[in-house]
């Protein structure tokens, strides 16, 4: 078999880059995709474990190899897809955030990316831009802290202004945090008006989070509908 990787280094970090991006393997998955023979596929596998990576083997019929968990994986192991998805991402965002940051992530990721890979994000970050059309909206802090709570189930308090200016105090429970053309949303059950409400972020101030919520609801199945159908009120097209 011809193999892919002929350099044993060069195929041994794939190896470990493949371990590491889901629960189990097969060993001819593995050998296929690293386009190796089944011995060498085992010498690489005890090459990896001669370097402490705990590599478990389960034998005979339903047999798989996956990594021990905890074990640390060489920083930034990328593939030329997730360099281009990475920066496309931080070129999406950057006229949302504050000062510079989109700027900075992207520096630090040409440095620690090795050098093929590094010349692919100098390329795509030099050749595309960002226009920003309004100035931003995104407050990483408060971002950070409503997708806590999202995912920690807590309610949470802030002050609302709608689009005529009027501010508003909302309890509201069950968030999810949505990003949709450009903007960030929580969607979540409003205790007092006893329905779903999506709020724009950049309209909340002086949030407070609480504690967990005694009741946790199913909310929209499908956002992307209940956001087409104003909020499930009228009848899909």
């Amino acid at each position: 078999m011809e193999e892919h990787h002929p350099d044993p280094t060069a195929r041994t970090l794939r190896l470990l880059l493949l371990l590491g991006s889901r629960p189990t393997w097969s060993g001819p998955e593995l050998a296929d995709r690293l386009g190796v023979s089944p011995r060498t596929l085992r010498r690489d596998l005890e090459r990896l474990q001669r370097l402490d990576y705990r590599v478990r083997s389960r034998p005979g019929p339903g047999g798989h190899y996956s990594l021990g968990s905890g074990d640390r994986l060489p920083p930034l192991m990328f593939d030329d897809d997730e360099v281009l998805a990475l920066v496309a991402a931080l070129r999406m965002i950057e006229e949302r955030l504050p000062d510079d940051a989109a700027a900075r992530a992207l520096a630090k990721l040409r440095q620690v990316l090795p050098r093929r890979l590094g010349s692919i994000a100098r390329d795509v970050s030099a050749g595309s831009e960002s226009v920003r059309r309004d100035p931003a909206d995104l407050d990483l802090d408060l971002l950070s802290t409503l997708t806590q709570a999202a995912a920690t189930d807590r309610a949470v308090e802030f002050g609302y202004r709608d689009r005529s200016g009027t501010v508003s105090h909302r309890h509201v429970e069950s968030l999810r945090c949505v990003h949709s053309r450009s903007r960030w949303y929580v969607v979540g059950f409003d205790t007092d008006r006893d329905d779903w409400r999506l709020f724009r972020m950049d309209r909340i101030t002086n949030l407070s989070v609480g504690d967990r919520a005694a009741t946790m609801r199913d909310g929209p199945s499908d956002l992307a509908a209940w956001f087409s159908t104003d909020f499930g009120r009228l009848t899909p097209r």
